[in-house]
Parts: C-alpha cells; structure tokens; sequence
C-alpha cells in the first residue's frame, strides 16, 4: 500500500511539471520569436526611420532636393482662333544627385529642343486649364527622363519638373 500511495503521489505531480515545462516553453517561444522580428525589422532599418535593404527610393529621401532653373524660358506660338498666340513657360527640375546638374548642362540643347517641340504639338486649349497644364508638366518630366535615360543610363535621376512661370499673350 505504502508504494500505491507513493505513486499515486508522483502521478498529480507530473502532469503540473508538465503544463509548467508548456507555459515555459510558450513564453520563450514567444520571446524568441519577438527577437527575431525585432532583429529583421533592426537590420532593415525599419526601427531608426530608414527604410534600408538597399532601396533606392530610400536613399533619395536622405539626401536635400537640388533645383535647376533653365536659364532662358520656354517659347513657342501657337494659333488659335486665327490669331498667333505665344506660350512663355520657365522651367526647373528637381533632382536629389548632384551629378545629374551636370548631366543637364550638357545636354541642354537636346532638352530643350525636346521640351520645345513637346510643348508646340500640344493644343492651345491644354494651356488655359489647371489639368491640361499638369498633363503637359507630366509630359516635359518623362521626356527629360527619357532624355537623360537615353545619354546617362539614369532615368529616374530627375524627380520633379515645375513650371515657374507660365504666361500666354
């Protein structure tokens, strides 16, 4: 009898460790688990404000915007309703490279042919609405893309081009 009591009181005794060794467990599963993304997130640089991993798009945002203003405005004539019209526009592009400033100065005159005979093969009516000047903007800013794709192999160098100033007569 006394070996019955004695291993009836090891019984109820394991099945407490057993669930213990479970809760444990469970609890370092899940701190190790918490770790690894932390390390993941950490290491992609998720968790210090950059996106890294070797994004490109992340590496522009930490570098200051550079403008360049093309020094002569834009004109071009146009008809419209039997009278010749005339389009000044004064353009900048935004980069964050300042190797792509260079790029730019030297090949500003196929830029701006480009950019000329864009803006004259549009219809005078794009000129006198907010959307058909946005059209044309997004227009101007693939073509000195392409451009500088075309002569420097980077295309998406140039992030913005804006209109400055933008006068019909």
């Amino acid at each position: 009898m006394a070996q019955e009591a004695g291993g009836g009181a090891a019984t109820p005794a394991t099945p407490v460790k057993l669930i213990l060794i479970m809760v444990i467990g469970a609890i370092l599963l899940v701190v190790v688990s918490m770790g690894g993304v932390f390390f993941l997130l950490k290491s992609m640089g998720m968790l210090d404000g950059t996106s890294g991993g070797g994004s490109s798009s992340a590496q522009h945002d930490d570098r200051p915007a550079l403008y360049h203003a093309f020094e002569q405005p834009f004109i071009v004539n146009f008809k419209e309703r039997g009278r010749t019209r005339f389009l000044q526009v004064s353009i900048q592009v935004m980069t964050r490279e300042p190797e792509i400033l260079v790029a730019l100065e030297t090949h500003l005159p196929l830029i701006r042919n480009n950019l000329l005979l864009l803006i004259s093969s549009q219809k005078p009516t794009e000129f006198h609405t907010p959307e058909g000047r946005e059209s044309i903007r997004q227009a101007a800013l693939l073509e000195v893309q392409k451009i500088l794709e075309e002569q420097t192999g980077e295309r998406e160098a140039i992030e913005g081009l804006y209109f400055t100033s933008f006068v019909t007569q």
